[in-house]
Order: C-alpha cells, then sequence, then structure tokens
C-alpha cells in the first residue's frame, strides 16, 4: 500500500492563470508583496467615500499576524513542507517590521533522519524568531536581530560540538558562523532563498482595470544558480465580486542560463482586495536539464483557521 503523505497545506488544489504578452521592460514602481498597507495613487479628484477609506487606512492600519504553509516539489522526488509564521509588529518611515517564525519542518511528508539533514534544521532554527524591516515595495532591507541570531547560534554550537564529531561538523560550523556574523550576510542568505524571493517579492497592482504588462522578472529557483532571469508579462486582475480577491498572475520564459537548457515560470499570487495582503501563492518552473525535463512546484497558502491578524492604531 502506497504511503499517504503528510500536507500542511489547506485548500491545496489551485488553477493557474495565464498571461500573454510580446515586449518586454525592466520592473519599476512596483507595489505590494506581504504589506497590509499599500493603497494605490490617489487621482486628482477623490469621492468622498474613498477619502475617507484613506483615512481609515493611515489611522488605523491592519496589523497582518498570518500563518502559511509553505510546500516545495523537487521533480516529483523531493517535497519540503512546513510553517511560516508572519507578523507585522510596527511602521515607521515607509518600513514595515515583521517577525517570523518557522515551525513543522518535513521532508518527503516525514521528519528530518539524516545526520547532515538534522544538523541543518538544528542550525536553521537559531534563525528564528527572525526580525527583518521591508519597505513599500515588499522587499526585506534588513535583519534587524542579528546580534540574536548570533547569540543563538553560539550556545547551540556548543550543544551541537557534545553530538558532533570530525571536519564535517566543524566546517558546517564555520559556514554557519560566518553566516550570521552580520546583518549583511543575513541578509544575503535570505535573498538566496527561494521561499523569500517569492514572499517578498515586487509586484504590480491596478485597483480598476484589467491589464497585461511586459515584465522581466528574476527569481531564486535554486539555490546553487544566481537567480534566474525571465521575460514574459505579467497580468492584473481588479477586484474579483465573487471573493473579493486580486489575481496577479507572472508568466515568463528564462533567459540562457549556464547548466540548465530551455525554461519557463509560471507564478500566480492571490490577494485580499479590502488590504491587499497575501492568501496564496502558486509557482511552477518547468526546465530541461541535460535533456531531461525538470520541474519544481511552490505553493505558500495562508491557513485562515489560525490567522490572528488585528486592527490597531500604528505610530509613524
Amino acid at each position: 500500500m502506497k504511503d499517504k503523505r503528510f500536507s500542511l497545506l489547506e485548500n491545496e488544489n489551485s488553477t493557474a492563470l495565464k498571461a500573454q504578452g510580446s515586449s518586454y521592460e525592466k520592473e519599476d514602481k512596483p507595489h505590494f508583496s506581504l504589506l497590509t498597507k499599500e493603497t494605490e495613487k490617489a487621482p486628482v479628484q477623490i469621492p468622498f467615500s474613498r477619502k475617507l477609506h484613506y483615512w481609515l487606512i493611515e489611522n488605523k492600519a491592519t496589523f497582518l499576524h498570518r500563518t502559511y504553509g509553505l510546500k516545495i516539489n523537487y521533480n516529483n522526488k523531493k517535497t519540503i513542507q512546513y510553517l511560516l509564521e508572519v507578523k507585522c509588529t510596527g511602521y515607521k518611515k515607509g518600513i514595515f517590521y515583521y517577525t517570523l517564525d518557522r515551525t513543522r519542518f518535513f521532508k518527503d511528508g516525514k521528519q528530518l533522519d539524516r545526520f547532515m539533514e538534522q544538523l541543518a534544521e538544528q542550525s536553521v532554527s537559531c534563525l528564528y524568531p527572525l526580525k527583518v524591516s521591508v519597505n513599500k515595495l515588499g522587499e526585506i532591507v534588513s535583519v534587524t536581530n542579528q546580534e540574536e541570531i548570533e547569540k543563538r547560534w553560539q550556545i547551540k554550537q556548543k550543544e551541537l560540538a557534545k553530538r558532533y564529531k570530525g571536519n564535517p561538523f566543524i566546517n558546517y560550523c564555520q559556514k554557519i558562523s560566518n553566516s550570521v556574523s552580520s546583518s549583511a550576510k543575513l541578509l544575503e542568505s535570505l535573498t538566496n532563498d527561494v521561499v523569500y524571493d517569492i514572499l517578498f517579492s515586487k509586484l504590480y497592482i491596478n485597483y480598476s482595470n484589467k491589464f497585461t504588462k511586459p515584465l522581466e522578472k528574476e527569481f531564486k529557483w535554486f539555490s546553487g544558480f544566481k537567480k534566474v532571469q525571465f521575460y514574459g508579462s505579467q497580468t492584473v486582475n481588479p477586484i474579483i465580486k465573487e471573493n473579493k480577491r486580486i489575481l496577479i498572475n507572472y508568466n515568463g520564459v528564462m533567459r540562457p542560463i549556464g547548466g540548465l537548457g530551455k525554461g519557463e515560470t509560471l507564478v500566480k499570487y492571490e490577494l485580499d482586495s479590502k488590504d491587499n495582503s497575501l492568501l496564496r501563492i502558486d509557482g511552477l518552473f518547468n526546465y530541461t536539464q541535460n535533456n531531461v525535463n525538470e520541474t519544481i512546484e511552490f505553493k505558500a497558502i495562508w491557513q485562515k483557521s489560525m490567522d490572528k491578524t488585528i486592527a490597531q492604531q500604528i505610530a509613524y
């Protein structure tokens, strides 16, 4: 009997959208990723109802506090799953502050059991809770608790040294120590992680009309490669009345990169139309390597039953 795989995700099934485009340009004036406060530019003449809407957003923001189920499937051979808690803790002068926490890590539906896997997971656990600052473009710009992380790692390293010996362990510890030695190096590590790269990605948003915009984007689909560049188009669907959702879809063709053949990606974002907060992401990357077709699938799904979002006054 085939084992039933464990899944952390609620409402996992989804149908991707399709976008079309013929000419391409670089990203400019992007708007929202995980932010809960960003709004469209005000027109010259603003109805009273819209003015009131702006005032409410400016004076009583919804501070996102959500948990997302993350799932990454590599060629149907390896699946990584975990929960990521995302809590917005403040806003000041255009910068949002978030605390991130990762729990319940599984590989192929099971807890890690191999030596290097267990070592890596125990080491990575020192990153959390992870505190970051995010600009209005939706990008992580700094890690704000680097010293706390470094101290946690120093304590954890001493504990691990009682259980593990040998050069592989020593070399691995040196690598981690270097990665947590500064905020800049921690930030670099985050930008090399496909989860943070896609979650905190620049997005175009239009609130009134459906449109398709030619666009070049980069995604960190591989840890061993630099970001993969794509040229394609991004489509924005305005508010869907049935479920009050904004759908944003990016479809692109991979630019040539060493070691890989042709490739294409499709990344679909689903946002709540009330505050533009993230509800779901479905990503797909099809490519060829050594004349073999390969696929990477990515999902991030809001776990509604675990939501802790509240409305509160914010300080500027």
